[in-house]
């Protein structure tokens, strides 16, 4: 048996970006297999500021979600992985992300998964990362790693029960997207309320350090049940469709890398892939707007990212991006009336100076600005034509794994 032995993993969309990996430590290698642990704690400081107040009437000033940042990422983790021949497991416990209705975020299971590799491909079943999740073309680590979701970006992040199917790139999966709900409902004596999976497809290739060069993915939902509650509102109506795809490319040119990526998709906000944001200058972007966007918006969005390094261990990223949000419910002018119909627009611009002090503790500044603007109906808090909600922020990530 070998105890605390080193051995390199890939761990996190900075960490892939920047070819930083994380570490893990192996704690036995037998006849009977091999057993890892790892952990990743992530925290920042910093300050932010809101440069229009709540309500987005332009002005400069408002206090309100602004003042100094200082916290842990609930995405902080610690887990184990297990291998033996074909046979591979995971657990990982930590902070798990604010879920798709809205609850706050809280310590618990992150992951738990199994599988199987065999002669014509890998059937994994449990608790893993979706597909879909943009895993290595977006830097900005704010709002837990997914700061450019809603400013052209897609979620980094979304963690789900699925069986999955993966040969040569190419990853096909059902998932099952409100664990429980999908069952039955109490509230009416048991009455069967199936909900039907979400179908997941992606392929990935990787340039030769391991890190995603390509992806292109897309994921759709039917929504067979009218009693499928989300957002503590309603439940969405019986024949909804959910769907987004993206696309990224991330070319590396010696020690500099250029990411783009595009997406578009359909409600996408039901099942957290696809949001509309707002940020009022704290760690965390705000996504209280969906639920006055309504059903049926649509989002389109486009990010580009640079990044290069100076030394071996110190490295620049600079990056922008732009979403349009159109067509919910919720922004649909009433007939007759003097307004148009909504139109939301997102932007944002950040730059990153990461910094490697040793090979598994990294000090990373950031400053970004994000803007979310709204013409035609009012839709939330931005109430009026031509309204919009600013933040800055400027804070830098200390993060240490092994």
């Amino acid at each position: 048996m070998k105890l605390v032995t080193k051995k390199i993993a890939i761990s996190g969309a900075l960490s892939a970006l920047l070819m930083i990996p994380a570490s893990a430590v192996e704690i036995y290698n037998g006849d009977n297999g091999k057993l890892d642990i790892y952990s990743s704690i992530r925290g920042y400081v910093g300050y932010g500021d809101n440069a229009t107040p709540l309500g987005g009437s332009g002005a400069v000033g408002a206090d309100s979600g602004t003042g100094y940042l200082i916290g842990l990422q609930n995405n902080s983790n610690f887990g184990l992985k297990y291998a033996n021949g074909n046979f591979k497991a995971q657990i990982e416990w930590g902070g798990v992300e604010p879920g798709i209705d809205g609850q706050p975020g809280s310590t618990g299971w992150r992951q738990y998964w199994g599988s199987y590799t065999a002669s014509f491909g890998t059937f994994m079943f449990g608790k893993n990362q979706t597909p879909t999740i943009d895993n290595g073309f977006t830097n900005d680590f704010f709002n837990t790693d997914n700061g450019s979701q809603g400013f052209g970006g897609v979620a980094t992040g979304n963690r789900k029960i699925q069986m999955r199917y993966s040969v040569a790139g190419l990853d096909v999966a059902l998932v099952e997207d409100t664990v429980g709900l999908g069952r039955n409902d109490s509230a009416t004596a048991g009455t069967p309320s199936q909900e039907s999976p979400r179908i997941a497809i992606a392929y990935t290739t990787n340039d030769d350090k391991g890190q995603p060069l390509f992806k292109v993915a897309a994921t759709y939902k039917y929504y067979n049940s009218d009693r499928i509650a989300q957002f503590n509102q309603a439940p969405i109506p019986e024949g909804t469709n959910a769907y987004h795809a993206w696309v990224g490319f991330k070319p590396t040119f010696g020690n500099s890398f250029l990411s783009v990526m595009a997406h578009f998709g359909k409600n996408g906000h039901l099942y957290g892939e696809q949001n509309t944001t707002q940020s009022y200058g704290a760690y965390s972007h705000d996504k209280s707007l969906d639920n006055a966007i309504g059903l049926d918006a649509k989002r389109a969005g486009v990010r580009a990212e640079f990044g290069t390094k100076f030394t071996e261990d110190f490295g620049l990223i600079v990056g922008a991006g732009y979403q349009a949000t159109f067509g919910g419910s919720g922004q649909n002018a009433a007939a007759g009336s003097n307004q148009k119909d909504s139109f939301i627009q997102g932007y944002s611009v950040f730059a990153q100076l990461p910094y490697k002090i040793t090979s598994n503790f990294t000090f990373a500044p950031q400053v970004s600005f994000y803007e979310t603007t709204n013409t035609g109906k009012d839709v939330g808090n931005l109430a009026g034509d031509g309204k919009k909600q600013s933040g800055v922020i400027a804070a830098a990530r200390v993060r240490w794994d092994f």
